[in-house]
């Protein structure tokens, strides 16, 4: 089974300008290896619940391949998907 968080799981990461390098989970820190994709998501911007993220699908030299956000709001980033 593979983690999945749809509302995100709260994770720091450390990021060169917008790029994430790396992320903190479980205690421990992942380098980010290789960037396999970036999507932008901007919903609902005519209600209060406005949605505006940068996602990113990351591979770790730990060797997960993982789903993260950054919520552009807030700016705060989010892991949504683990695959172990």
């Amino acid at each position: 089974m593979n983690p999945f968080w749809p509302q995100g799981y709260p994770i720091e990461v450390r990021s060169v300008g917008p790029v994430p390098h790396t992320l903190c989970w479980r205690g421990d820190e992942h380098r980010i290896d290789y960037l396999s994709a970036r999507w932008r998501v901007h919903t609902r911007w005519w209600t209060a619940r406005e949605v505006w993220r940068d996602y990113w699908e990351v591979a770790t030299g730990s060797g997960y391949l993982c789903v993260l956000y950054r919520d552009l709001l807030h700016d705060d980033w989010y892991l949504e998907r683990v695959y172990e």
